[in-house]
């Protein structure tokens, strides 16, 4: 924040000049890349160029960050370590597997929506240069565990089958819906978020087969019959070996 300090002027009077705080530059600095990411992308931006928008010199910029990559690596990480949080916060209120993976969905979807460039930038830029290792890197993690542990929670609850693989479901949830998002948020078509993550979640919990009917449905007639042609098949060969 900016603070105030009196000098004085010809007539001896005291006014008020506007000093900023060192301490506030590098925040400064990451605003400014932030709001210049947004408006024009990666493509022709500099060190200079965010300078001149922190309104400090280049020097003063590489005092506090060395590299470009560092400073959109804190841009990034201060971008996205809210969503983590709210998302930890509000999980542990959510019962069910299907509302949870609703949730982590709906707010990833809803997270795009919001900053489309940024997540432009993160999935074909950031992602791939000096990402490893870095606080940004952790974050996802983070985020990606939701799903790992709401999966491992529903094991054991007796919820979901034994032997599904936690990591696989976490997988397919954002890897389906970041490419539902490249083919309506980041092309610039409409989507309905919330239709698209429960279609997506059910998709992902209950698969694309036809569910058994107990009520004697065209399902369980056809595994009445595939029953009787194997018992059929096992007389046969029951009969071959006494013959």
């Amino acid at each position: 924040m900016p603070e105030t300090v009196k000098t004085g002027d010809d007539a001896g009077q005291p006014k008020v000049a506007w000093r900023r705080r060192k301490s506030a530059r590098p925040q400064e600095i990451v605003d400014a890349a932030t709001r210049l990411l947004e408006e024009e992308g990666t493509a022709n931006l500099s060190m200079a160029q965010i300078a001149r928008r922190a309104g400090v010199s280049e020097a003063t910029l590489y005092k506090y960050y060395d590299s470009k990559q560092a400073l959109l690596g804190e841009v990034f990480t201060q971008w996205a370590r809210p969503f983590v949080t709210r998302l930890a916060e509000e999980l542990p209120s959510i019962t069910g597997l299907h509302s949870q993976l609703s949730l982590v969905g709906l707010r990833f979807i809803k997270g795009m929506e919001s900053t489309p460039r940024l997540h432009l930038i993160y999935y074909r830029e950031i992602r791939w240069t000096d990402y490893r290792g870095s606080s940004l890197h952790r974050l996802n993690h983070d985020f990606a565990q939701t799903v790992v542990d709401a999966v491992n929670g529903a094991i054991a609850r007796g919820e979901v089958r034994a032997d599904v693989r936690p990591a696989m479901v976490r997988d397919a949830i954002f890897g389906g819906l970041e490419h539902i998002a490249m083919r309506t948020i980041f092309a610039g078509r409409p989507i309905d978020a919330a239709d698209e993550v429960s279609r997506y979640v059910d998709f992902v919990m209950y698969g694309i087969a036809v569910p058994p009917n107990d009520g004697g449905g065209e399902a369980s007639g056809e595994a009445a019959r595939l029953k009787a042609q194997i018992d059929r098949l096992e007389a046969l060969l029951d009969n071959k070996g006494k013959a």
